[in-house]
């Protein structure tokens, strides 16, 4: 990790935050039709916290909303595989309480933007706040960046995908992550996982083998 151009800071954990961030991460996506107001909260360095599991698909085509969030996890519990009925959908669940790192928000046109956030552990906040992930000469976040702005103009020459403009998918999809309903950030201090959630909420993080104590709240 780098804090910038003239000092380093590795924290003592370092190698455990590289091995739950990094090893099978891969791109999600979701498309939501969200106000101005909202998308105006998201800024690159911005860390957010969702009380609410966090639905997304593997699948992306041509973005008919407004909005489109790009995660980059290696967390995403694939639960497409758990149901036949969500197949269709490439349904995929980040857990409850989980962090994420906004890296960037890019406006395509007026009517488009498109906005990356990195899934990343509770415990490892202030080490991503202020630092950019270093592998070698690799700048992991400009990686992600790169990656996900080709991903959007690639995608923008293919169809729509119908299945992600289901009733049902945008109703589970269709909200601004990490902020309320008046579209402020939630604070990052972890809330009680509800009753009636704690099976997913247990379910995700046994299937993604989030099983050590780096995303656990203090």
């Amino acid at each position: 990790m780098t804090e910038d151009t003239h000092h380093s800071f590795l924290p003592d954990n370092i190698d455990e935050i590289i091995h739950w961030t990094l090893p099978g991460m891969a791109m999600f996506y979701r498309d939501c039709s969200l106000p101005a107001q909202a998308i105006a909260q998201y800024e690159p360095g911005l860390i957010l916290r969702s009380p609410c599991f966090v639905d997304m698909s593997y699948f992306a085509g041509k973005p008919v909303k407004n909005c489109r969030f790009v995660v980059a996890s290696s967390k995403a519990a694939p639960l497409f595989e758990l149901d036949p009925a969500v197949a269709k959908w490439g349904l995929h669940t980040i857990n409850c309480n989980s962090i994420f790192k906004v890296l960037d928000v890019y406006q395509t046109t007026a009517q488009f933007t498109q906005i990356v956030l990195w899934h990343i552990p509770y415990r490892a906040i202030e080490v991503f706040k202020s630092s950019s992930l270093m592998m070698a000469d690799l700048d992991v976040d400009a990686y992600i960046i790169k990656n996900a702005r080709e991903s959007l103009h690639q995608k923008m020459d293919m169809e729509v995908m119908t299945e992600l403009e289901e009733r049902a998918w945008v109703k589970r999809t269709n909200f601004a992550i990490g902020l309320n309903d008046d579209y402020a950030a939630y604070a990052l201090k972890a809330t009680p996982v509800p009753d009636k959630s704690r099976s997913l909420f247990n379910a995700v993080k046994k299937i993604t083998g989030d099983l050590t104590d780096l995303n656990e709240a203090f």
